[in-house]
């Protein structure tokens, strides 16, 4: 296991394999269940400023290869995760990554000032597909918002930084280098697409995010891209399920990889993509940052 290893930005990581946030909840949950060694740090579901009951169900649908879930970002809120949560994870000795969102700017940039100086917590994901007041529309779907949310977080905090972008543009190069501009530290790439599921049942339509194995595809081809223009570390996510496709993705460009909905159903899917990686490091004599971007040619 040690040559899985790494270091990302500042953060030491076990393993270059991540749980997406929002399914692995606060991160004490699976204890009993799954082997922790395989996960390189611990990422919680998305935390917002006051505790939020989420959106009404249904908030789930299942298709055929995946699913799209409208939660809403159901949570106990920042303060009580602090009271209720923070020791239970300190105690797993895994660097711990606190996902942040909210309605609006402002409950985001109060969220990190009482993280900011929390023990315990490594770095704060920052979750850029919340809805922008002034547009409605996520804030990572522009470049200019998502320049000054990175802007005022790294005022706010020296904790490690990372934004999760959402693959809802026509360019997720031009936002990735705003972030990076604006003092990211490393980025999350991608979240759900917009997706809409027709219930025949309740005759209505219902809009969420669209996650699983046929995201795969588009979110190996957006890693690709954006490692060619940025500087920073990339966390590449959306669709993997097998530890096949987190090489891909590794070989794409992406210094670690994030699994979730496929996560959901297979608890023990770290250790299986674990035991690939390190078997493929194994059979070639290569070490793990050798591998990042090797079948993709970096230019600036």
């Amino acid at each position: 296991m040690k040559k899985l290893q790494i270091k990302l930005s500042k953060l030491k990581l076990d393993t270059p394999v991540l749980p997406a946030s929002g399914t692995f909840g606060y991160g004490d949950e699976l204890i009993d269940i799954i082997d922790y060694q395989y996960i390189g740090a611990i990422i919680t579901k998305t935390l917002t400023w006051k505790e939020n009951a989420g959106n009404p169900p249904p908030r789930i649908w299942e298709f055929q290869n995946g699913l799209m879930n409208s939660i809403g970002l159901q949570n106990i809120g920042v303060r009580r995760f602090y009271e209720e949560k923070l020791e239970i994870l300190r105690n797993l000795n895994k660097t711990l990554i606190v996902s942040i969102g909210g309605k609006n700017q402002d409950d985001i940039f109060k969220s990190i000032e009482f993280l900011s100086n929390k023990k315990g917590i490594d770095a704060l994901e920052l979750n850029l597909s919340c809805p922008n007041i002034e547009t409605n529309k996520t804030i990572a779907e522009n470049p200019d918002f998502t320049f000054k949310m990175l802007k005022e977080a790294r005022r706010l905090t020296n904790k490690v930084l990372i934004a999760k972008l959402s693959p809802n543009v026509t360019d997720i190069c031009e936002v990735g280098l705003a972030a990076e501009q604006a003092g990211a530290d490393i980025l999350s790439a991608v979240n759900t697409f917009k997706g809409l599921y027709y219930d025949w049942n309740r005759e209505k339509m219902y809009a969420g995010g669209v996650s699983g194995p046929m995201i795969f595809p588009m979110a190996l081809r957006m890693v690709f891209e954006l490692y060619r223009k940025v500087s920073i570390p990339i966390i590449g996510l959306g669709g993997i399920n097998s530890g096949q496709k987190a090489l891909e993705m590794i070989f794409s460009g992406a210094s670690a990889v994030g699994i979730g909905t496929s996560l959901v159903i297979m608890p023990d899917l770290a250790s299986r993509v674990c035991q690939v990686i390190l078997d493929y490091l194994n059979k070639t004599r290569k070490n793990f940052y050798s591998v990042i971007g090797s079948r993709n040619e970096k230019k600036h």
